[in-house]
């Protein structure tokens, strides 16, 4: 495995790491009525750092790379997915039960984030693949 991409997942692992610890303290502190806010606000931050930094480097690989050679493995769409899920839940049962439950107020925020990441990485990969320029 090429130097380059060892960085990448390093990357790639530690953005789903992050992601994984925040989406599921946002769980718990939705349904713990805020007894984790002070987690959930810092873990928000340092997960859309780490997933901007991971997305940023694999743009740059992407297009510092010869054309075709960038592979394409990961399925990046199953993290909007879930986030959307999540919000989806969030609003109905907080629709629903109006005094009982509350959104955790960085959750928008992430959530916005990570659909913003991803857009930018889509459209970056197919302006990329677009493009016939190649290093």
């Amino acid at each position: 495995m090429p130097k380059d991409q060892r960085g990448l997942n390093f990357w790639r692992y530690l953005s789903n790491f992050w992601g994984t610890i925040t989406l599921l303290l946002f769980i718990a502190d939705f349904f713990s009525y805020h007894s984790y806010n002070n987690a959930t606000s810092a873990s928000a931050v340092i997960y859309g750092v780490i997933l901007s930094l991971y997305a940023g480097s694999k743009e740059f690989q992407r297009w510092y790379s010869k054309k075709g050679e960038f592979p394409s493995r990961h399925f990046g769409e199953i993290y909007p997915i879930i986030w959307t899920t999540v919000m989806t839940f969030f609003v109905v049962t907080t629709a629903i039960a109006v005094d009982r439950y509350k959104i955790p107020a960085e959750f928008p925020a992430t959530y916005i984030t990570v659909l913003g990441v991803y857009i930018l990485s889509l459209q970056s990969k197919n302006l990329r693949n677009k493009s016939g320029n190649g290093k």
